[in-house]
């Protein structure tokens, strides 16, 4: 019995290693593609903080609705991208010297705004037509520009900046990622469960 139970307990956690290994090969390609220079500066990502993790999380909206399809396998593997990029989260936090206390009190409110920030790139991403909504998505999150995005005493040049709060360069940028995205998505719905596992896939080059 002691045998057994060892053996039955082996297998359920070497499974969970397994998907924790491939939730990191995963999240650890998806972050190094965020990352990419080409996407931030001057009417594009903005390359702070905020931006970097909002960024990343359109990535993994990407990826999951790759994984979505595959079932429970689908669901038990996106679980473990979740949980190690929480845990990547508390790390970095931990790294800055905030106490436990502390990084509890702020991991709540960034998972909550993944959380948020996923579901509207999720729910772009799975209609017939995903450019418009995805370009949207932009302009009012990751691309938004704000009274306090403006330089200070610098006024607002009317002939730059829309009503929508882009400026035409920006208004290309997010038309031209938007596009891209779409690509992304289509070429990552070829794969099956075991290329997205060991992060088998490239990204198209991003040109802008």
């Amino acid at each position: 019995m002691p045998n057994l139970l060892s053996g039955l307990l082996s297998g359920i956690f070497g499974k969970q290693t397994a998907q924790m290994r491939d939730a990191e090969r995963i999240y650890t390609a998806l972050l190094a593609h965020s990352r990419k220079p080409v996407f931030y500066g001057e009417h594009r990502v903005p390359d702070t903080y905020d931006g970097r993790i909002d960024f990343l999380t359109l990535h993994i909206a990407i990826i999951l609705k790759a994984i979505r399809p595959f079932g429970a396998d689908g669901r038990r593997l996106s679980q473990a991208i979740f949980d190690y990029m929480k845990d990547d989260f508390d790390v970095a936090l931990r790294e800055e010297g905030i106490s436990d206390t502390g990084v509890s009190k702020r991991i709540k409110p960034m998972m909550k705004l993944f959380y948020t920030r996923l579901k509207t790139y999720d729910d772009a991403l799975n209609t017939l037509a995903p450019n418009a909504p995805l370009y949207k998505a932009f302009e009012k999150g990751l691309l938004s520009v704000t009274e306090a995005d403006t330089p200070v005493n610098k006024p607002v040049d009317t002939e730059t900046f829309e009503v929508g709060g882009l400026s035409l360069e920006g208004e290309k940028f997010a038309t031209q990622l938007a596009a891209f995205c779409v690509v992304c998505s289509d070429s990552l719905s070829q794969k099956s469960l075991g290329e997205l596992a060991l992060a088998d896939f490239e990204f198209p080059e991003f040109k802008f």
